[in-house]
């Protein structure tokens, strides 16, 4: 699926604030640039989510390899942390998705295990639930504004890259 100009419009704005986030961070250039690349894979993730209802193998493995890359370079947290991140975004998403009997896809896992590398234990552990706050009031509110049925499929990676992203500013001060 094509995405529309007003699609596209929207993403820069998005990237846009979060890059702002990550300069009133006052971060020093290194952060900045690590932070840049790391939103840019979340939003290139939850827009790929957006149009497909996937989230790519090959989208995770550039988000879990940039951030080992920035972690073997000393940009950011440490190997056993960064590992630690991994193991508990994919941990956390495969229980519920065995407990939710598929109702949350395989891309999900990976997607989590491989922000978890940039954001540590901690940080992941709270993206998760940042991402499925945000999504439960979304949902919420677009079931009452009837724009959502209750058997309707939403693609969860945005609210995963928004929960990543708040964690990761939220790490950053």
């Amino acid at each position: 699926m094509m995405m529309g100009l007003y699609s596209r419009g929207l993403l820069v704005l998005v990237f846009s604030v979060m890059l702002a986030g990550l300069v009133f961070a006052e971060l020093e250039s290194p952060a900045i640039l690590s932070g840049s690349v790391f939103c840019l894979l979340l939003v290139t993730m939850a827009a790929i989510d957006c149009c497909t209802g996937l989230l790519p193998d090959r989208g995770n493995l550039f988000l879990a390899g940039f951030g080992l890359l920035f972690v073997l370079t000393g940009t950011t947290r440490s190997l056993p942390e960064a590992l630690l991140g991994a193991a508990v975004g994919a941990g956390v998403l495969l229980l519920l998705r065995r407990l939710s009997h598929g109702g949350l896809g395989l891309g999900d896992v990976k997607y989590a295990a491989a922000f978890g590398v940039w954001l540590g234990g901690q940080g992941t552990f709270l993206a998760l639930l940042l991402s499925f706050a945000i999504g439960a009031v979304l949902a919420l509110l677009l079931l009452a504004c009837g724009r959502l049925q209750k058997d309707s499929e939403l693609a969860f990676g945005p609210f995963l890259s928004a929960g990543a992203y708040l964690s990761y500013l939220g790490l950053l001060w």
